[in-house]
């Protein structure tokens, strides 16, 4: 099978872009996040005067909002690291984070090799840092700066602060750096170096109030950059940063990640000395660089529908460039007009080394929505360059992209001063690739988590606006992605949805009832009544809905029916095949036990074992199963017996004879999970779970309930208490001394008999609210659906920049330095 790469996951901002579907958005309708600075801002970020007054000072910038802006608490930072750290450093933390949330993945949990090949600007605020504090006498941690901002550390700090283990290299080939980015990154997955990568670039001047042309330079004096335009005169650099997360097909396909596009084929070459110059582009290079893409990618140019050219609105740079792209795309057939010709440079400017991964994303958009944006310069008035006689054609209007046989693909062209040129060519996913089956509950569990409560509020409000009106499908995917895929947040909620349209049954948390887990998990206590409650409804509903259940309830009944008369037997097992239980204690005794059994069963399936065991009546038996004293098979025929002896002899002291004979014949051990004597009211001890006698006086002479479970309240007031099988309501329980009553769960309620297996899903989402650890791969086994992009977490953005720049640097906005937002 042919090893190929798949994109899954994305992350942008830049001029007016603050995610994928804002760039959309821009790219879409021709629009530029182009503006240009007032006469009041220069002299607030204290430009000096003889600068913005110069003629040749063009006051013009692409500037990316809250640039300063960071959350240390959510990235391990302290405030003076975040402050020595190179803003373009911080901004790639956080689109790496975006980049893999969005294939609906964590990336502090990637189970994977995952390498990191990223390229950033060249930057001063390290230099100007050093120079602003040592002229103003004041000292600087010159190890904390190096690390923070130079490049050699970019990518391995990336690797260091999400654990991932596949190689990490920063990419500094100017404005190719990203699309070299992304080739390297693709070589490293062939080569089965990583099974993923990070690969992308960043571009941000803080300080960033427009600039000086000089004649004959690369920047335009009009301060417009207009690609493939008869008026272009030169590039303007944007601010911005993206990154995207690539996986080896198998693997994204195996994960269900969302395929947003194949890779088919990259290339990277150097236009070597033919060319005018060192830092003139050369034909002949681009054209090879091309050619050598389409082979890779085993097509012609006339399956390429979109060339995102590097366009970056020099008038010799564009016309080289179509003159090689001609070149390259004529020797494969391609004919006149074939392939539409785009540069995203036009709407955010040129990012230099984020700039391929900007044009890579862009195509990306463009597959996704079928639609090739138009050329943003020809939105606005400007005149195309001649192309009569080329293969590519320009567009002031979106252009439909339809499906067809042959597949549709773009081409990327990512160039870079000093001659090191990038091919990226991006294809559909095959249609077999995003058809895939769900499976999974008729309910879904909905694990929330935030930062604080105001964040989770948005959350859960952003997760609600996602469901209502979804379909069963996408509801599934929701779930399974929050499960899944997203951290588990110090701030918590819950809630259990229907997969139909209907909101019946569904519970949005509200902000009184979210919940701050203890840093370490609580301890987990189980209950075990010794009295039914709803134990028909619930028994089937569980049987029918999960497997684990089922299969230790089928245990359980295949030892029981050698023990119990047929008919008898047989209304056991009615309880759970149709729902119909006898209130007879012969029968009702050995359902309620099967009961707590399976429901054991089904959380142990999810990683989630007791710490403590409370039983009471027949429930002490179930206890003793689950902390070893008895076998499976041992208890389920002691727990026959047991209800047998109550149900012939009236007499209490002559069933306990009885049943104290019949415990003669099983094996009995010590408990491995200490476990309340409702005898005693003290825990158990070995002595009296090797005995017989015990379990006979246990039929006999108990503790009362409330009185056995306050012993364990003492010792243990901050576990969490978790009701099995139904029994004593649960808040007659919580009226204990020292217990809270939100820190009591049941497994089946009155109100909630008839629906038993929802009331089981709520009670696990109230367990994680409390901190105790869920399995949520196992849960999946379960519960598989595909990984979608949606709720990212929302991140505090406080803007940090070091003291020393404050007074002493030109050109930050101090209106960036103020206030608190969040993203």
């Amino acid at each position: 099978m042919t090893v190929r790469v798949a994109v899954v996951g994305m992350s942008i901002r830049a001029a007016g872009v603050r995610s994928a579907a804002d760039f959309w958005r821009l790219m879409s309708t021709g629009r530029s996040g182009r503006r240009e600075i007032d006469h009041a801002e220069l002299v607030r970020r204290r430009i000096p005067v003889h600068r913005y007054k110069d003629p040749a000072y063009v006051p013009v910038a692409y500037s990316m909002e809250d640039y300063l802006g960071f959350d240390l608490e959510a990235f391990g930072f302290s405030r003076s690291e975040a402050e020595l750290t190179d803003p373009q450093h911080r901004v790639m933390l956080e689109a790496c984070y975006r980049a893999v949330e969005s294939s609906g993945c964590f990336i502090g949990s990637l189970p994977d090799r995952v390498g990191v090949f990223l390229g950033a600007r060249t930057s001063g605020y390290g230099a100007q840092i050093e120079y602003c504090s040592t002229s103003a006498g004041g000292d600087v941690d010159l190890s904390g700066l190096a690390v923070g901002t130079e490049p050699d550390y970019m990518s391995t700090r990336i690797s260091y602060a999400y654990g991932l283990t596949g190689p990490s290299v920063t990419v500094l080939t100017a404005c190719s750096s990203s699309g070299v980015a992304v080739h390297l990154a693709c070589q490293a997955i062939l080569a089965g170096e990583c099974d993923s990568a990070l690969a992308g670039g960043v571009a941000l001047d803080v300080r960033d109030a427009g600039y000086t042309f000089t004649e004959g330079g690369i920047y335009s004096p009009r301060g417009r950059c207009e690609p493939y335009m008869a008026s272009a005169d030169g590039t303007v650099d944007g601010n911005g940063v993206a990154a995207l997360f690539l996986r080896r097909l198998d693997v994204a396909l195996a994960a269900r990640n969302p395929i947003l596009g194949v890779i088919a084929g990259t290339a990277v070459n150097n236009d070597g000395r033919e060319r005018a110059g060192f830092t003139a582009p050369g034909v002949a290079g681009q054209t090879e660089l091309i050619e050598e893409a389409l082979d890779v990618a085993e097509l012609r140019s006339t399956s390429i529908g979109l060339l995102e050219g590097h366009g970056a609105g020099t008038g010799i740079g564009d016309a080289l460039e179509i003159d090689a792209a001609t070149r390259a795309f004529r020797s494969t057939g391609a004919g006149v007009g074939d392939c539409r010709l785009h540069s995203v440079k036009a709407n955010i400017g040129n990012l230099t080394a984020a700039a391929g991964a900007a044009s890579v994303i862009g195509c990306l958009l463009a597959l996704r929505h079928g639609r090739i944006p138009p050329n943003a310069p020809l939105v606005e008035g400007a005149s195309p360059t001649d192309l009569r006689g080329t293969p590519f054609t320009l567009a002031d209007t979106p252009i439909a992209w339809r499906r067809s046989d042959r597949g549709r693909y773009a081409a990327v062209s990512s160039f870079g001063l000093g001659g090191t040129n990038a091919q990226v060519i991006i294809g559909d996913a095959e249609p077999e690739m995003q058809l895939a089956s769900r499976k999974g509950r008729s309910w879904q569990l909905l694990p929330l988590s935030a930062d604080d409560p105001e964040r989770l509020t948005e959350a859960v409000d952003a997760v609600r606006a996602a469901v209502d009106g979804a379909s069963a499908e996408a509801r599934q995917d929701i779930g399974h992605t929050l499960r899944t895929g997203r951290p588990e947040l110090t701030t918590r909620a819950a809630a259990v949805i229907p997969v139909d349209d209907s909101p019946t049954g569904e519970r949005w948390p509200k902000p009184g009832q979210f919940r701050t887990p203890p840093e370490v998990p609580p301890a987990l206590v189980l209950a075990l009544p010794g009295e039914e409650a709803g134990v028909p409804e619930a028994a089937l509903a569980l049987y029918k809905a999960e497997p684990a259940f089922r299969s230790a309830v089928d245990d359980g009944l295949a030892a029981m029916e050698h023990t119990l008369a047929p008919e008898t037997f047989a209304a056991v097992r009615d309880a759970f095949l149709h729902g119909r239980c006898l209130t007879a204690t012969n029968v009702s005794q050995p359902v309620l036990h099967l009961l707590g059994v399976g429901q054991h069963a089904f959380l142990g399936a999810l990683g989630v074992e007791p710490d403590l065991l409370v039983g009471h009546g027949v429930g002490e038996l179930t206890a003793a199963q689950l902390s070893g004293v008895l076998s499976g098979e041992d208890a389920a025929r002691a727990v026959c017996w047991r209800s047998q002896a109550m149900s012939d002899l009236p007499e209490r002291a002559e069933a306990a004879a009885l049943f104290t004979r019949r415990m003669r014949e099983v094996r009995l051990n010590s408990p491995t999970t200490p476990t309340l004597s409702c005898v005693t009211g003290a825990w158990l001890t070995s002595e009296e779970a090797w005995d017989p006698g015990y379990w006979g006086a246990q039929l006999r002479e108990q503790v009362p309930f409330d009185e056995a479970l306050r012993a364990v309240v003492s010792q243990h007031p901050e576990a969490v208490y978790l009701q099995l099988a139904g029994g004593t309501d649960p808040r007659e329980t919580a009226r204990l001394r020292g217990v809270a009553e939100d820190a009591v769960l049941t497994l089946v309620s009155d109100e909630e008999a008839p629906d038993g297996w929802c009331s089981l899903l709520r009670a696990v989402g109230a367990l994680w609210e409390r901190g105790v650890r869920i399995d949520w791969q196992a849960y999946a086994e379960r519960d598989h659906a595909l990984r979608v992009d949606m709720a990212p977490r929302a991140f505090e953005r406080i803007p940090y920049v070091h003291p020393s720049l404050l007074e002493h640097c030109p050109g930050i906005d101090p209106a960036e330095l103020s206030g608190k937002q969040v993203d």
